[in-house]
């Protein structure tokens, strides 16, 4: 599988959201750590570094727009993947800093093409710079 060895958080507030994505991306040999909401992302992100991150848009605490701004300080490299019920709230679509936004529910290969292109896009940026 693509996953090996590259590190994925996944930011999800709701269980039964949760598990299904943490097997999705364990199947395909991504390292994954978990938050329960925004705040712990965060906390996650100082603590370790990541390849990418996989959020919610709407979990208590911290919300979607708030995470996503603290996750560019945090972490500028690591693409943020949004998934959401919701359509995304800008007028263009895709909030400033995000790498993409998926309606939920979603195509598991969806997401995993999103999250590999996320992650080959950031890696190319980072050897380019």
């Amino acid at each position: 599988m693509d996953g090996r060895g590259k590190k994925v958080l996944v930011a999800e507030d709701c269980v039964s959201n949760r598990n299904p994505l943490v097997r999705l991306l364990k199947q395909a040999q991504y390292e994954v750590h978990l938050a329960g909401d925004g705040y712990e992302a965060l906390e996650r992100m100082v603590k370790r570094g990541v390849d990418a991150i996989i959020t919610d848009w709407n979990m208590p605490r911290l919300k979607g727009a708030d995470f996503l701004s603290l996750s560019r300080i945090l972490w500028p490299k690591a693409p943020v993947i949004i998934v959401s019920a919701h359509h995304a709230p800008s007028p263009g679509g895709l909030p400033q800093g995000a790498f993409a936004w998926i309606n939920k529910p979603y195509g598991s290969e969806e997401l995993l093409r999103i999250l590999r292109v996320a992650i080959q896009t950031a890696a190319f940026a980072v050897r380019s710079a």
